[in-house]
């Protein structure tokens, strides 16, 4: 007699889903175990000791709940299985939304997710990278219910708004993926165009609702909380100022660095190597023969309007996987759509496998379905490359953010001890600092590194920026100097005094004027923008 406990777990749970869940998880583990045991700050993470992540004014009023599952510290270990939980379940639900049958494919479907560079990235943002997997979680989630209930779009939408809520750029992951669901939809049996519409329009219309709902709540916040969208990055005027000129732009965009992204070395993104080109090559040709064969199986000849709708939503691809260069720049963070790419890739040769049946009772046997065993081993071996080139990014990059903490400390200590040594110094004696971390004297080039993303977290410094010194020495080297006002910053900038002086670490660069020590690591000081004031009164 079959164990029924085993048998339940074997229904609710099949194989390819467990394989993606496992895959995801430990695959993560072994590529991002350098983070989970290090405090890696960037120029945000200076800032996080601790954090509540009140992002209202970013447009993420879902981020504060979505950091509750650890709390608000700095805590690598509980952020980092929390993260890798979340990023698993939403690989089993991914592997469940594709009908996925082989476990081999599922296995490396959930590994690439949990490894694709985006992943790293997030964990540079250490403090809210478990809220950013949860956040993939629910747009995966969303598109589950939508797949697998009838009205699930009603339920699903909400899950949307939150996933949105938590960090703007998973709207595309739930596009993208929505997308995926309705081609593969339109690849099995003989579906109608009809059928095919109206499996894309409930998908479309569950985006639609999700989105409405999130700007709605975020309307609800903003005016209880009496708040008002940053001024950064076109925040603020999203949306109110879209002209088809500029959505043809973006759209021209969307695909122009997705063939960058993927075909063309060090163009869009600095770890696209040509290594990494030949595996996505490789994989390309795979699902392209793949999605031949799904199609000559299925066949369109007596369907032209399905075979065309087909066409139409391969052809969408693209805009749907980079989605987020309409909301402006796309950061490596903010790229993770990108990674259903493969998930597509390895589903169209798991589709394209002859399906196993059983002989009907009392009919003939049929001819069998011809095998291409080489099509799934050159689908994993692509699949493999990429896993390991991946690894090899996630870890450099984590290597580049240690040793820019490593620096960034190193050059803190030596100016601590350059302040207090000079003639005249006293204990609490207010000390001005203008200008962050002067990378054009403290620099080492080292070439491997070129293959990481060069923005502000991931730097010679951590502390680009002049309000970063002051966060670093304050809240990670416990040094108690008070950030100056920026009138103050401003006039000591503007003094002929300061003017005259010349740039750390030269003599003469730190001095005492009026009561105060005057450290000049840049010629001017930078006011802070508007959206910088705004962000560090968040609530």
């Amino acid at each position: 007699m079959e164990n029924r406990p085993a048998s339940f777990w074997r229904s609710r749970l099949p194989g390819p889903v467990l394989a993606a869940a496992v895959g995801c998880f430990f695959a993560g583990f072994f590529a991002h175990v350098f983070a989970f045991t290090n405090i890696l700050p960037n120029s945000d993470g200076v800032s996080r000791v601790f954090d509540a992540q009140q992002m209202t004014v970013s447009g993420r009023w879902f981020l504060h709940y979505a950091s509750a599952w650890n709390g608000y510290l700095q805590a690598p270990a509980v952020i980092g299985f929390f993260a890798l939980l979340f990023l698993s379940v939403s690989a089993g639900l991914t592997a469940s939304v594709l009908r996925l049958r082989s476990l081999g494919l599922s296995a490396l479907c959930g590994a690439l997710l949990s490894v694709f560079p985006s992943v790293a990235y997030t964990f540079l943002y250490l403090f809210t990278a478990s809220a950013y997997c949860f956040g993939i979680l629910l747009a995966v989630l969303s598109v589950w219910l939508v797949s697998r209930y009838k009205y699930g779009f009603l339920f699903a939408a909400p899950v949307l708004a939150c996933a949105v809520g938590t960090y703007q750029a998973y709207l595309a992951v739930a596009a993208a993926l929505s997308l995926i669901c309705v081609l593969l939809y339109a690849l099995e049996g003989e579906r109608s165009a009809g059928e095919i519409f109206r499996c894309a329009l409930k998908y479309l219309t569950f985006l639609v609702l999700g989105v409405g709902l999130y700007a709605l709540i975020l309307w609800v916040f903003l005016q209880v909380k009496d708040l008002s969208l940053l001024d950064y990055k076109g925040i603020s005027s999203f949306g109110k100022e879209l002209r088809l000129g500029t959505l043809l732009e973006s759209i021209g965009a969307a695909y122009r660095n997705f063939l960058r992204y993927f075909f063309v070395p060090r163009s869009f993104a600095n770890y696209t190597t040509p290594a990494a080109v030949a595996g996505n090559a490789l994989l390309l040709l795979t699902a392209l023969w793949a999605f031949v064969r799904v199609v000559r199986r299925v066949g369109f000849r007596r369907r032209p309007g399905a075979f065309a709708l087909t066409l139409l939503l391969c052809a969408l691809l693209p805009l749907a996987l980079n989605l987020t260069v309409l909301m402006g720049e796309a950061m490596p963070i903010m790229r993770y759509s990108l990674v259903l790419t493969y998930v597509l890739a390895l589903s169209l040769v798991d589709r394209a496998a002859p399906e196993e049946s059983k002989k009907p009772a009392g009919k003939k046997k049929q001819k069998p379905t011809k095998r291409t065993p080489w099509l799934h081993g050159a689908a994993c071996c692509a699949a493999g490359l990429l896993l390991i080139l991946s690894f090899q990014i996630d870890n450099l990059a984590y290597t580049v953010s240690a040793q820019a903490h490593r620096a960034t400390e190193s050059f803190a200590t030596r100016l601590v001890e350059r302040v207090e040594s000079t003639p005249g110094y006293r204990n609490g004696m207010e000390v001005v600092i203008i200008g962050g971390f002067p990378s054009n004297v403290y620099y080492s080039e080292i070439e491997a590194f070129s293959l990481v993303e060069d923005y502000s977290n991931l730097s010679s410094s951590v502390i680009p920026l002049n309000k970063h010194v002051y966060y670093y020495l304050n809240d990670w080297m416990n040094v108690p100097w008070k950030t100056p006002s920026e009138e103050k910053l401003q006039a000591v900038s503007d003094s002929a005094q300061f003017q005259a002086m010349p740039l750390y670490p030269d003599d003469g660069s730190v001095v005492i004027a009026d009561g105060r020590v005057i450290v000049k690591l840049a010629s001017r000081y930078t006011p802070k923008k508007a959206y910088e004031i705004a962000y560090e009164n968040r609530r």
